[in-house]
């Protein structure tokens, strides 16, 4: 495979999104070592920006750096229930600030997304559905102040996305997914903060409940 087509595109950033989906497709496993020769020989392109792209899977938390070699970054159940635990905090604070702050007239670019999440269910395209959900929250995220909170959410969720990318493989819990976003933003547009909160929270639960049982 060989970046460089796009032009538009910076060559580490191709590569970045190419090295990203290996990962959260399984192509490359947790725990793998990560050798730069031999990725600079599979994508045809040099190492500095090889170097960058790695950079940003590191600060993502996806790859780790360790006194020997860098890794994929792998994470036992103790490490996944924590995650959940801060995910869960941060979510539902966020709810809390966005909830008189979304334009009615931007529901429906929200309700868009989710009706493209459907067809990616329908079509069978797991790292697109991944892509999707990842967009329904990022989406939400736009409308919360709370800079600092932002960036402490996107490091948990990058670091629970290879989870993710494994439950999005089974087509039932891809549509129980979707049907919980629905109902969070049903709640959003309600302006109804205590169901919205609830529905958070369900979701929340729900996804550990997923997550646990491909961590068995």
């Amino acid at each position: 495979m060989r970046l460089g087509l796009n032009f538009a595109e910076p060559l580490y950033q191709q590569a970045y999104r190419e090295l990203k989906q290996l990962i959260l497709t399984g192509q490359l496993q947790p725990g793998e070592k990560v050798i730069m020769s031999k990725l600079a020989e599979l994508y045809k392109i040099s190492r500095t920006p090889l170097r960058e792209a790695l950079r940003q899977l590191q600060t993502e938390g996806l790859i780790i750096q360790d006194h020997t070699c860098m890794r994929i970054v792998t994470i036992n159940k103790g490490d996944f229930l924590d995650l959940f635990q801060s995910r869960m905090v941060l979510e539902k604070a966020v709810i809390e600030l966005i909830i008189d702050k979304i334009p009615d007239e931007d529901f429906p670019m929200i309700e868009e997304v989710l009706a493209q999440t459907e067809k990616a269910i329908e079509q069978g395209d797991p790292y697109q559905i991944l892509e999707l959900n990842t967009q329904f929250h990022e989406k939400l995220l736009n409308y919360c102040p709370n800079q600092i909170m932002i960036q402490l959410l996107n490091h948990v969720r990058s670091l629970l996305l290879l989870y993710r990318a494994t439950i999005n493989k089974k087509t039932k819990n891809n549509y129980e997914i979707v049907y919980e976003h629905k109902e969070i933003l049903s709640a959003l547009k309600s302006r109804d903060l205590e169901k919205a909160l609830r529905m958070m929270e369900v979701h929340m639960e729900n996804d550990q409940k997923r997550g646990l049982e491909e961590l068995k």
